[in-house]
């Protein structure tokens, strides 16, 4: 026989065993959940973030091309910022966010539902379509869009959009968080899913042609009007027009069954600066601090300008500040442009123009290019802050054959499926990677763009054969000698 000692002891030993490494996996696991954001908890709640959705926002990963940056053999390096990792699937959330709490600080919008109120939640699709296809059928679909939301508001609150789609996205999973209702008007150009989204989330969807902004029935233009619409039906002022008569808006109220002012706030995400400032205080100090303060070119396009602009002004001026690598001014903030839209030209010459205008008068529709959320004929308030402030550089173009053979590529190479807009921001990158020259100072070069959503919302047009072949384009399924001719020579 053993020593009695010794199985005595074993048992001993295996429960002390058990424990400590059930502590250890306790602690490996919590550690291994922790992110950046537990990290700042601090400063999170003096940001006044909770530990709700909101939290989820920002703090993406940047991951490394590994593939894409081997073939390129001259020591670039692409990086991508994850933004379609955000809980609403995009880098919207961001300027999202900070619109609305924006619009309650400034009283545009009641204060957001306190925690402890009981919310009814309702998970159904709600069939609100309108299609808004003439002026003289405006005013009807307005007043039914603005009766559905009123009546849905939690709080008094009515969020108001004009979006491609997946800011209308963000603000509508925001604002239902924090009690407010939402009616969003996107163009008829967007992939289907997008507002198939959108009625899932509570949203009263207008879609309306697309057309030029200074159009009446350009969807900004729309959704403005809506806002002014609902405040002045149902504001804070004692008296309302309502259709031939002037009526008390509180007798108003009553027979809507209201007990308080409803308040409508457009968030005008392209002129709108809390769009700027969301980037300038979250994305680029996240970009400065995953690439180790080295950093050689920002790239990416512009839909409204507040995610280039506000990136580029904080790089810009961290490698001022932080001059500690010798490097000092030497981020390039890089705009890649799609077909049709006029900022390249505004980058590159002061002349917000492309050759596409010349083609059709200033009241048409516009259908210029397959990307969905980019690109413009304007200047907007966003883009202009990068712009007039010297952030913006350069401007290169990519078309849209280029975007879907690069999205393919991505996807069977990288594991990537990205949309057109991200798409087209990888095939910038690779140009600006091919175009550089080896750094002398460092043995790599940092290229950042970003992937700004998943293809899951591109499904009916982007990732469509039938659509892609439509546009004249080449599916690169079919052929794949051909496709593989098509992309640049080192990707062969």
């Amino acid at each position: 026989m053993g020593d009695p000692g010794h199985y005595t002891a074993t048992p001993i030993l295996l429960a002390l065993a058990v424990t400590v490494t059930a502590i250890f996996c306790e602690f490996s696991f919590s550690r291994r959940l922790q992110t950046p954001r537990d990290v700042k908890k601090n400063e999170e709640d003096a940001d006044g973030r909770t530990g709700d959705y909101e939290s989820l926002i920002g703090n993406t990963p940047l991951i490394h091309l590994e593939k894409l940056s081997a073939k390129l053999q001259n020591g670039s390096n692409i990086y991508v910022k994850m933004e379609s990792m955000n809980p609403g699937g995009t880098g919207k959330d961001r300027a999202a966010l900070f619109m609305l709490r924006d619009a309650e600080n400034k009283g545009l919008l009641p204060p957001k539902l306190a925690h402890d109120c009981a919310l009814e939640r309702n998970p159904r699709c709600y069939n609100t379509t309108r299609t808004i296809t003439s002026a003289s059928k405006i005013e009807p679909n307005v007043g039914s869009a603005i009766e559905i939301a009123v009546q849905r508001s939690k709080t008094g609150g009515i969020v108001v959009e004009g979006t491609s789609g997946s800011t209308g996205i963000s603000l509508a999973t925001l604002a239902a968080q924090r009690g407010h209702s939402s009616i969003i008007v996107m163009p008829d150009d967007q992939a289907k899913e997008k507002q198939t989204i959108l009625r899932c989330l509570g949203a009263v969807l207008h879609v309306v042609p697309t057309a030029a902004i200074s159009n009446p029935n350009h969807y900004v233009n729309v959704a403005r009007k809506i806002a002014e619409e609902v405040n002045r039906l149902y504001g804070n002022d004692n008296s309302s027009r309502h259709g031939d008569k002037i009526v008390d808006r509180k007798d108003l109220l009553k027979v809507r069954n209201l007990d308080r002012p409803i308040k409508a706030a457009f968030m005008n995400q392209f002129e709108n600066e809390a769009n700027f400032n969301a980037h300038v205080s979250t994305t680029g100090p996240e970009i400065w601090e995953q690439t180790g303060h080295q950093i050689d070119v920002f790239c990416m396009s512009s839909g409204t300008g507040g995610t280039i602009s506000g990136v580029g002004q904080y790089l810009k001026t961290q490698c001022q500040e932080n001059d500690d690598t010798g490097r000092g001014n030497d981020c390039k903030i890089v705009l890649v442009d799609p077909p049709g839209s006029a900022l390249l030209n505004k980058v590159k010459y002061n002349i917000a123009y492309a050759s596409e205008q010349k083609e059709r008068a200033l009241l048409r529709h516009r259908y210029d290019t397959l990307a969905e959320g980019i690109g413009l004929d304007r200047v907007t308030r966003n883009f202009a802050l990068g712009i007039d402030n010297g952030i913006i550089d350069d401007a290169i173009r990519i078309t849209d054959q280029e975007a879907v053979d690069m999205a393919h590529w991505l996807l069977k190479e990288e594991g990537l499926f990205v949309g057109s807009s991200s798409s087209m921001n990888v095939c910038g990158a690779l140009k600006i990677a091919l175009d550089m020259k080896s750094n002398s100072r460092r043995s790599d070069t940092c290229i950042v763009t970003v992937i700004c959503d998943g293809g899951q919302r591109h499904l009916t047009r982007f990732w469509n054969k039938d659509f892609i072949l439509s546009w004249g384009l080449v599916w690169p399924g079919d052929d794949e000698k051909s496709w593989i001719k098509r992309l640049p020579q080192c990707l062969h």
